[in-house]
C-alpha cells in the first residue's frame, strides 16, 4: 500500500511534512525500430531493470524549516519533490504534508500556453484553492513583481524562459504557502531576479512557510537552507545541518580539498545510511 495526502484533515501541523518509508521505481523503455526479426526477439526479453528513483526514503520535516536536498545526477532528487507534490504515486510507502503546498518545480508547468500571463495567474490562484476575487486582490502584486509589464497581456506561448520563471515565481510567491517545493527553476532567471526570489522566499519562511529546495548551487542552499540532505541513488546518505551537510556534499562530488571543508569525509549524521568512505 502507499499514499499521499496533503491539506487538511492530516493531524499535522501546517508546513509539517513525514515521508515514511517512501519508495518509487521507473521502468525504461526502449523505443527503437528495427527489423520484423528484432522486433520479435526483443519481445522475450525482459528489457533493462527499472530505476530505484527512491528507495525507502523515510524525513521528518518540521513546520518552519529549510530543508537543501542535493546529490549526483539521477540521485532522486526531483523525484522526491514530485512524490511531495503529489505528481508521482509510490510503490510503497507514504507521504503526509500539513496546509497548503505550493511547489514551482517545471518552467510553465500548469500553464495554459495560449492564454496570456494575466489569465494564467487567474488559473494558477485557480488551481491552488484561491477564488477569483482572492486573486483579483493579489493580481498587481503579481504582475508588479513578474516585471512582465506589456507581456503580462501576451499568450505565454511567446514567453522566453525567463519570462516563465518570473510568472510561475510570482505567482507562487503570492499563495500564503504553508509548503514552499522548489527545483532548479530560480537557475533561469538572472541574477537581480534570482535575489528577488531569495529575498520572498525569506519572507514567506519568516512567516512560517516550510521550504524545501533543489539546487546543484551549493551557495544558495547555504544561504538558503539550514537542513540538508544529501541523496544517492535514491537512499538519504546525509540528514543534518546544512554546514556538515554541504561539506559531505562536496566530497561525494569530487570538490578539491581547498574548496571544501575538512569535515567532508565525517558528516555530523546519516540516520537512513553509511557515508562512503
Amino acid at each position: 500500500m502507499s499514499g499521499f495526502t496533503d491539506g487538511n484533515g492530516t493531524g499535522l501541523a501546517p508546513g509539517e511534512i513525514v515521508v515514511d518509508h517512501a519508495s518509487r521505481a521507473f521502468s525504461i523503455r526502449a523505443d527503437r525500430g528495427g527489423t520484423l526479426k528484432e522486433l520479435l526477439l526483443r519481445r522475450r526479453s525482459a528489457g533493462p531493470a527499472p530505476i530505484q528513483a527512491l528507495d525507502d526514503v523515510s524525513l521528518r520535516i518540521t513546520p518552519g524549516q529549510t530543508v537543501g536536498i542535493v546529490g549526483r545526477n539521477g540521485a532522486g532528487k526531483s523525484s522526491t519533490l514530485k512524490v511531495l507534490a503529489g505528481i508521482v504515486p509510490l510503490d510503497s510507502g507514504s507521504v503526509t504534508i500539513g496546509g497548503r503546498i505550493v511547489s514551482l518545480l517545471e518552467l510553465g508547468a500548469g500553464f495554459g500556453r495560449d492564454f496570456s500571463g494575466r489569465e494564467n495567474i487567474l488559473l494558477g490562484g485557480a488551481l491552488h484553492g484561491l477564488n477569483r476575487p482572492e486573486i483579483e486582490a493579489r493580481m498587481d502584486d503579481i504582475i508588479a513583481f513578474s516585471e512582465l509589464g506589456d507581456f503580462i497581456d501576451v499568450p505565454v506561448k511567446t514567453y522566453s524562459s525567463g519570462m516563465y520563471v518570473r510568472l510561475g515565481f510570482a505567482i507562487s510567491a503570492h499563495l500564503d504557502a504553508d509548503v514552499l517545493l522548489i527545483d532548479e527553476v530560480l537557475a533561469v532567471g538572472d541574477e537581480a531576479f534570482q535575489r528577488k526570489c531569495e529575498a520572498q522566499i525569506a519572507r514567506q519562511v519568516a512567516a512560517g512557510a516550510t521550504l524545501v529546495l533543489v539546487s546543484h548551487d551549493a551557495a544558495l542552499i547555504e544561504r538558503t537552507c539550514e537542513r540538508v540532505v544529501v541523496l544517492d541513488g535514491g537512499t538519504v546518505v546525509f540528514d543534518g545541518d546544512s554546514g556538515p551537510g554541504m561539506a559531505y556534499y562536496h566530497h561525494q562530488m569530487g570538490t578539491p580539498v581547498e574548496a571544501a571543508p575538512a569535515t567532508a569525509s565525517a558528516p555530523a549524521s546519516a540516520p537512513t545510511g553509511t557515508p562512503d568512505p
